[in-house]
């Protein structure tokens, strides 16, 4: 048993030797941060990438937050698509690829333990149709059924994201309803993806969604409720939302047009509410 013994012991080490190989090292690619380039007509740099979506060699690698360090197995030339990410409606739970940003590509000399960073550029895809209403021209908004609020330009570097001008729009203590539209008639091809970026600050919850007219009809069709993000009046905190339209083209299929909408009820009777809106882009395929 004393020689049997050394003996079965290598022998059971060298078949897990033969079992269980030595795992690769992974090379890893440093994220840091990311740029946004636009082109002409393409609107404001304004975006909120949250995350990147890394492959390698065409197959996913993982989401990461930046500053990321993410780990690639392989051996030599390898090619990366970094696409970039966002929280659908804005909601974490809901994390997409954006459909209009172009993955950025890149080679690199992969090999095991090195590391090499990355600065990914996004844009916009070429033959993507975006449509960008500012508050530089004047006021885009009107009132909308039982409004009783006020939406007007303000011009107070305070509360301007960017440019010169934003819309604002205010309810006072005791009424009930701020409800605007844009009077634009948007067409929209329905079973396509479609989306509104907005950057805005509101310190009240916000419903944001499309009116469906239909000859005398209408048909008013909720996309999203928004978190405040700030409880302050006077005291603004823009965000940016990407809100995802696509199914209400689908929802309303007799639709000769589409209305964009703003509503905020108080969440608290007798609340003063402040909305801050600009840079509303919608963007969809041709």
């Amino acid at each position: 048993m004393r020689l049997l013994l050394p003996a079965a012991l290598c022998l059971f080490i060298a078949s897990c030797d033969i079992i269980n190989p030595d795992e690769e090292e992974p090379g890893y690619i440093h994220i840091p941060s990311f740029t946004m380039d636009v082109l002409p007509g393409q609107g404001t740099t304004s975006e909120k990438i949250t995350e990147v979506w890394v492959y390698a060699e065409e197959q996913i690698v993982g989401v990461y937050d930046l500053p990321a360090d993410v780990p690639v197995i392989g051996n030599g030339l390898t090619d990366i698509l970094i696409f970039g990410g966002i929280k659908n409606n804005g909601i974490s739970t809901t994390r997409i690829r954006y459909p209009f940003f172009k993955p950025y590509r890149a080679t690199i000399d992969l090999q095991p333990f090195s590391r090499d960073t990355i600065i990914p550029s996004f844009a916009y895809f070429e033959d993507v149709v975006i449509a960008e209403k500012d508050f530089e021209n004047g006021n885009i908004m009107i009132p909308a059924g039982t409004n009783q609020g006020l939406f007007n330009v303000t011009t107070d570097p305070a509360y301007v994201f960017e440019g010169e001008r934003s819309g604002i729009g205010t309810l006072e203590s005791g009424q009930t309803i701020l409800y605007f539209k844009d009077d634009d008639n948007l067409i929209l091809n329905a079973g396509q993806p479609i989306f509104l970026e907005m950057d805005y600050s509101c310190n009240n919850s916000l419903s944001v969604g499309l009116l469906a007219a239909n000859g005398s009809s209408v048909n008013k069709n909720l996309a999203v409720i928004i978190n405040p993000t700030t409880l302050t009046v006077g005291l603004p905190r823009w965000n940016k939302i990407y809100i995802d339209l696509g199914l209400i083209p689908l929802q309303n299929p007799n639709a000769q047009y589409f209305e964009f909408y703003v509503e905020v009820i108080p969440d608290e009777p007798g609340r003063e509410v402040e909305l801050l809106l600009d840079n509303l882009k919608l963007v969809q395929w041709p």
